[in-house]
């Protein structure tokens, strides 16, 4: 069945989040340090008075920066409100097809591959890029 997802870059490649799991979109400005977060998290940003942790998906996958994050993908997730770090936010696109992940690395926060044929981008489940325990983490942080 087709979806919408929203397509961004981390370094030369293209990734994706389902639309229904993204809140907003918005162009990164002041971000605050959080003292004694995981490295993961590049500190707090404000989205009409609300302090969000913002995660640095770089960090988080093990990704390589080519650039620094201008934009923030804020989601939902289980345990609260987050803010993804990317470098670009390139398009909603409809997906059509969705090919089953890779069967190495960590598949649990890969739903999918989509193939076209000038590019690919993986399909990402940023309900899987944090673990439940982390987000409980990062709330006792802020409170």
């Amino acid at each position: 069945m087709a979806f919408q997802a929203v397509i961004f870059t981390l370094g030369s490649e293209e990734y994706g989040f389902r639309i229904d799991g993204v809140q907003e979109i918005t162009r990164l400005t002041e971000i605050h340090p959080l003292p004694n977060a995981p490295a993961y998290i590049k500190g707090l940003i404000n989205i009409r008075g609300q302090a969000i942790p913002l995660i640095n998906l770089h960090t988080r996958l093990g990704l390589k920066h080519a650039q620094e994050a201008e934009y923030a993908i804020i989601s939902k997730l289980d345990g609260g409100v987050v803010a993804f770090a990317v470098e670009d936010v390139r398009e909603v696109k409809t997906i059509e097809k969705l090919s089953p992940p890779p069967l190495f690395g960590n598949t649990a926060v890969i739903e999918g591959i989509v193939n076209l044929t000038d590019r690919m981008i993986i399909q990402l489940n940023p309900q899987s890029i944090l673990e439940k325990e982390e987000i409980e983490h990062i709330s006792e942080l802020l409170d």
